[in-house]
């Protein structure tokens, strides 16, 4: 079958018969349309020119290098999208006042816990250092650890420690506190009082009444009535004795709790604390503490 001449539009690279851009090459000057199959014969500098441009038809286009300058303003319009974008957030949300941290108290000076009346006592058991612990530190505390350090010259024997029996002190209160002596001869000693902390208990209003103290062959008791005078439950109420003697100094102690565990408002209850003689002289006078907490 004779084919049938058209002409290929060289600019457009089209059919001259029906617009198409799809050929199909049969020989080297010889081409047939794919829509409708027109053939089209062209002399030899044209084919040549048809097979570049069909050449770079079917070639897939050269990626376009980006220049840095173009990445690294990319990058900057992102970033500044998400900064804007995270700004809108935190200031269209909810439009109550920041919160407000909470100031941190400073740790309290255990210089203020003073340390009086220290002296060496012998026991039945054994030797002890016995002292009364004072808190002027303007702030309720923990009872405070108290440690002693021993020496014998410039070597070190070792330690031994203890705290008040009270739960707390309140600014002006004090407590004493006994502290095992090393078995071992030295020469001197040092005091150290831990960094207190201050106490987060409540204090129960609680009160004592009708308060004695009894001596029956040879023991010293504490004995007395306890009230809740308070609008909350009191539990584990702790009452402290402090003996004195005819000089003011300490020679007994005693530390006990209430007869009830748990005092409900306007509850009464009653107490029966024995003390421990530090040496034989004559009680003088007393005090006593009396502490709930919640």
């Amino acid at each position: 079958m004779t084919p049938k001449q058209t002409t290929i539009n060289t600019v457009t690279l089209t059919c001259s018969t029906c617009g198409s851009a799809q050929f199909t090459k049969l020989a080297t000057n010889e081409y047939r349309c794919n829509h409708c199959q027109a053939m089209t014969l062209v002399e030899d500098d044209v084919a040549q020119r048809l097979e570049k441009i069909l050449r770079g038809m079917q070639q897939p286009a050269s990626t376009v290098p980006v220049k840095p300058t173009v990445i690294t303003a990319i990058v900057v319009g992102v970033v500044a999208a998400a900064v804007i974008s995270l700004t809108a957030i935190f200031n269209s949300g909810s439009s109550s006042p920041p919160r407000r941290l909470t100031p941190v108290e400073p740790p309290i000076d255990a210089s203020l816990v003073k340390l009086t009346d220290i002296r060496e006592i012998q026991t039945r058991s054994r030797k002890q250092l016995i002292m009364m612990v004072r808190n002027e530190t303007g702030r309720k505390i923990d009872a405070p650890r108290i440690t002693a350090t021993f020496y014998q010259d410039d070597l070190t024997l070792g330690s031994s420690y203890d705290s008040p029996s009270v739960r707390s002190l309140q600014p002006g209160e004090y407590a004493p506190v006994r502290i095992n002596v090393t078995d071992k001869a030295y020469t001197r000693y040092t005091l150290q009082v831990a960094t207190p902390s201050a106490a987060r208990g409540k204090n129960n209003d609680v009160a004592a009444s009708k308060v004695q103290l009894v001596k029956n062959d040879g023991s010293y008791r504490l004995i007395g009535l306890v009230k809740n005078q308070g609008a909350a439950t009191a539990n584990s109420t702790q009452i402290s004795v402090m003996l004195y003697g005819e000089d003011g100094a300490l020679i007994g102690t005693g530390n006990g709790y209430a007869s009830a565990g748990a005092l409900a408002p306007g509850a009464l209850t009653s107490f029966d604390v024995s003390c421990e003689m530090l040496n034989e002289s004559r009680v003088a006078s007393y005090d006593y503490m009396v502490q709930s907490e919640s």
